[in-house]
């Protein structure tokens, strides 16, 4: 980015992170160590540095007890700086705001009062510089570098004792600055998995999800696409948005994927590291993870799933490419159970009435016959037959809609019966194309329910088709109305 972008974006930084100070660090730094020692009158104001970023590498932040990390500046493109967190030699996802802001404050230190100038080794124990609080590096392109030690707090003030490690000069640091050098890798890792998208007020945030799949240990792996608008109006055998992939292929319960897995999967949000390239991942139960993946049309993202923690709220996660075990205190796991029965739609199969031109039933030998007249113009209302016996637009469309109800009973692991089956329903499309939906016996009142020669793996009984059909065609051809 330009230079003169890069210093606007500092100070809008600066601003952001202090909104995270106060939330987050406030009360923290009120807990520091505070100094016995009063400081001597104030000699005079001085400064530890003052570099341009155009001359730093990078800033390296040492945090006695917490995993240690560097901000390292991009040089590579002048009109597009950009800062990389790094800690144990491995790179991880960061918010620029804040690590601009914290790299601001690292490489310019000034204005600051002396309280002490040449300060002995007890002066330095008292003030806490014989064992910082923090320490930081600024190592500079040229290979120089200057280090830096942050103390105690000041018993009487704001501001903590700070001075340059190579000088016994001892200063006062403000409290602003202290508490962005005390930010740690938490405070800064962008540990979002899923990339929230520009807010739109025709859309939610699960809404831009077009792919999963959940690949889960000893289970079933679930793979659910969206289709896209044109898929979803055009095609001739869909009216559910949502299509499942695997174990079987079938059409979803829309709001039941909506609510049970999309919804949820864009609230995992970390927040904290527990582990930096942890050598056993066992513990965490991330040795052999479920795998969740999320495509949008522009993203595509893994996380890896382990064990609820037994020493904290949550559960064991890690973004896929980053070497950093993370807690989730808050997401809702409830999905790695999910049966595929659960989100399949529970109609046997799924057609626009728009899309067909007749349907034809094969009931053991008997022959019924359902045609579909579509309206010529918007004046027109749509009219059907069966059988030649003409319907209203309301017995037609409730006729079809039986069809297409015929509930699942339960589900069915066996193979298809190599019998005849006792029924056939097969539509066809205006666009010329067919589907067969054959009924198969494996018990005297249970039927397996076969698409296009493909087992779904459910049953219904006589009973359903009794009721959602067969007294259905009773009813017209006794000249009445059918109900709902």
């Amino acid at each position: 980015m330009p230079r003169k972008t890069l210093i606007i974006i500092i100070s809008v930084a600066l601003i952001f992170a202090t909104g995270i100070l106060v939330l987050f660090h406030l009360p923290e730094n009120d807990a520091q160590p505070e100094s016995t020692a009063r400081p001597p009158v104030i000699r005079e104001i001085g400064t530890l540095i003052r570099a341009s970023h155009t001359d730093v590498d990078s800033v390296e932040i040492k945090l006695p007890g917490r995993p240690s990390y560097t901000l390292r500046l991009d040089h590579s493109d002048p009109d597009d700086y950009k800062i990389e967190l790094i800690s144990d030699d491995a790179l991880f996802p960061g918010m620029e705001p804040v690590m601009f802001a914290i790299f601001s404050h690292a490489i310019s230190v000034m204005h600051l009062t002396r309280v002490t100038e040449d300060a002995t080794d007890e002066q330095l124990e008292l003030y806490g510089l014989a064992e910082p609080l923090i320490e930081w590096r600024v190592n500079f392109l040229d290979g120089n570098f200057f280090e830096f030690a942050i103390g105690y707090r000041l018993a009487a003030g704001s501001g903590n004792y700070v001075r340059d490690k190579d000088s016994r000069d001892v200063y006062i640091l403000d409290e602003t600055a202290v508490n962005f050098l005390s930010f740690d890798i938490n405070d800064i890792y962008d540990i979002f998995f899923f990339p929230y998208p520009p807010s739109d007020e025709e859309f939610r945030t699960w809404q831009f999800i077009q792919h999963v799949l959940l690949e889960r240990p000893g289970n079933d792996t679930i793979e659910i696409k969206k289709r896209t608008e044109e898929e979803w109006f055009e095609s001739a055998y869909g009216v559910s948005r949502f299509k499942l992939l695997q174990p079987v292929v079938d059409e979803c319960n829309d709001i039941l994927v909506e609510s049970v897995l999309m919804e949820v999967i864009t609230h995992i949000i970390p927040e904290r590291i527990i582990s930096i390239r942890p050598v056993d991942l066992s513990p965490y139960g991330l040795d052999d993870p479920f795998r969740l993946t999320v495509s949008t049309e522009s993203w595509t993202g893994t996380v890896l799933i382990g064990n609820s923690s037994r020493d904290y709220r949550g559960r064991y996660v890690m973004l896929e490419g980053h070497d950093a075990v993370l807690l989730d205190p808050h997401g809702d796991y409830s999905f790695l159970g999910l049966e595929y029965s659960q989100i399949r739609t529970q109609l046997t199969w799924l057609n626009i009435i728009d899309n067909v031109s007749s349907l034809v039933f094969d009931l053991g030998g008997v022959s019924r016959s359902l045609l579909i007249n579509h309206p010529a113009s918007e004046d027109d209302e749509l009219s059907g037959s069966l059988d030649g016996a003409v319907l209203s637009e309301r017995n037609t469309r409730r006729l079809y809609a039986s069809a297409m109800s015929i509930p699942v009973s339960g589900s069915f692991e066996g193979l298809v019966p190599d019998v005849s089956p006792v029924y056939t329903f097969t539509m066809f499309f205006i666009n010329g194309g067919s589907q067969s939906l054959e009924f198969y016996p494996i018990t005297d009142s249970q039927f397996l329910m076969v698409l296009d020669g493909t087992s779904l793996g459910v049953y219904t009984t006589r009973l359903q088709i009794q009721l959602n059909l067969l007294d259905r065609f009773d009813t017209l051809d006794a000249g009445g109305d059918l109900a709902r």
